[in-house]
């Protein structure tokens, strides 16, 4: 039996730097995804505030190019990294050019669509309120994925599970929020932490943000139910003027708990490539 040399000091210190550096990217990753939602929304009411053919041209074309040239291009590219690397395309068939096409248009005027309103927001609201408005809603997930990265490192995963927990304190604290606004938005944002170590210790780990998406999507909906379910029986009682939740709040969660799902399927694994 060979025995395994031992890693030298500057090689465990390089192994701890990536790893640290990977928790931090992909936390960072799925706390944009969160605000995504909510920034490309507030843009789009913005945009359709006042339509006109002078905004609506500009997208079709731009949208054109990227349908028909851009994604084109890319696909080349990476056809040609598969061919570098002996993988076969994954098939070979013929396709429907009509079905390629309008795909290709729709996928490029979404992306357009979007960008233009992400611009739209910026440019009518400012810079600083568009960081403000990403930093709000990116806290809690960073600060929970970072704190799920950090189980298998015990010196860090108390002080950063607790900083976690105290995330939506601190972004309430930040931002001004009130009170009662804090305390709807941490239970949620706490059992899916909670759940969430549970997924990250399990086997497959290239696996566990997908698992850990789920979770945030169930945990979400299960939430926004009872809370709706708690507005409507109060509405029958003394306490029908207490609301938790008004009706653009509740689609604001929305947004938040789907950018969040979404944040933790496409952000890379720290433990390898996750597949969907």
């Amino acid at each position: 039996m060979v025995e395994r040399a031992p890693r030298s000091f500057t090689s465990r210190v390089g192994a701890a730097s990536f790893a640290a550096a990977s928790a931090l990217i992909a936390s960072f990753w799925v706390g944009i995804c969160a605000a995504s939602p909510e920034f490309i929304w507030r843009g789009l009411r913005i945009e359709l505030a006042d339509p006109s053919w002078e905004s609506l041209l500009p997208a079709i074309l731009i949208g054109l190019i990227l349908a028909f040239f851009i994604e084109p291009a890319m696909e080349h590219v990476q056809r040609l990294l598969q061919r570098a690397r002996h993988v076969e395309p994954p098939d070979g068939r013929p396709r429907n050019l009509l079905y390629v096409a309008s795909l290709s248009f729709a996928f490029a005027l979404a992306s357009v669509s979007m960008h233009e309103a992400m611009s739209a927001y910026v440019h009518d609201e400012g810079v600083a309120e568009g960081v403000s408005l990403a930093t709000a809603w990116a806290i809690v997930p960073f600060a929970v994925t970072l704190a799920w990265e950090s189980v298998g490192t015990r010196f860090l995963a108390i002080p950063i599970g607790i900083a976690a927990f105290l995330s939506t304190f601190v972004a309430g604290w930040l931002f001004s929020w009130p009170l009662e606004t804090i305390i709807v938005e941490a239970v949620p944002g706490v059992l899916i932490q909670a759940l969430g170590y549970w997924q990250v210790t399990k086997e497959p780990r290239d696996r566990a943000f997908a698992r850990c998406a789920r979770r945030v999507a169930v945990v979400g909906a299960l939430w926004l139910t009872v809370v709706l379910l708690a507005d409507w029986v109060l509405g029958f009682t003394q306490f029908r003027h207490f609301q938790i939740y008004s009706a653009s709040e509740f689609f604001i969660d929305v947004r938040f708990f789907f950018g969040w799902s979404l944040g933790l399927v496409f952000a890379p694994s720290p433990h390898g490539e996750a597949t969907a």
